[in-house]
């Protein structure tokens, strides 16, 4: 008997410490990033995304327009932590209209489930000159198939 002490004293441990870090369980989820711009074409955006809790991006990729499709601009320092800046700028000629999904944000998330806040800083046509937009951002519920 004394012999399955230290074991059931090990499986104890274990125990503890897997209800333990449950608690704080990460998730891995994407945010898409979408603006849309009624009729005007969009060439160019720049966007700020911040997020207030327990998470952190963890990967950018391009959106769904064929404009948007690779990954946009940002600081990969700011992978480290919950704030970015992004930006994407394409003149040619096959601009997406409406409704767009430019990027999507990988985010890993602990504790709390975290606040995430997005501004538009500006939006353009293939002029340059500012357009008429609104962003927002829509959290999925676990990885695209």
């Amino acid at each position: 008997m004394t012999a399955r002490a230290p074991l059931l004293l090990l499986a104890a441990l274990a125990m503890l410490g897997a209800s333990a870090t449950g608690s704080h369980a990460q998730r891995y989820l994407p945010v898409d990033v979408y603006i849309d711009t009624g009729d005007e074409p969009l060439a160019a955006y720049q966007l700020e995304v911040t997020v207030d809790g327990d998470a952190m991006i963890v990967g950018v990729e391009g959106g769904d327009a064929p404009a948007f499709a690779a990954a946009p601009h940002y600081d990969p320092k700011a992978l480290a932590g919950g704030r970015i800046i992004i930006a994407d700028l394409d003149v040619g000629t096959d601009l997406p209209r409406g409704r767009t999904r430019v990027a999507t944000l990988h985010m890993r998330e602990s504790g709390a489930k975290p606040t995430y806040h997005v501004a538009l800083q500006v939006a353009a046509n293939a002029d340059g000159s500012p357009i008429p937009a609104t962003v927002h951002l829509e959290p999925e519920q676990g990885d695209r198939a």
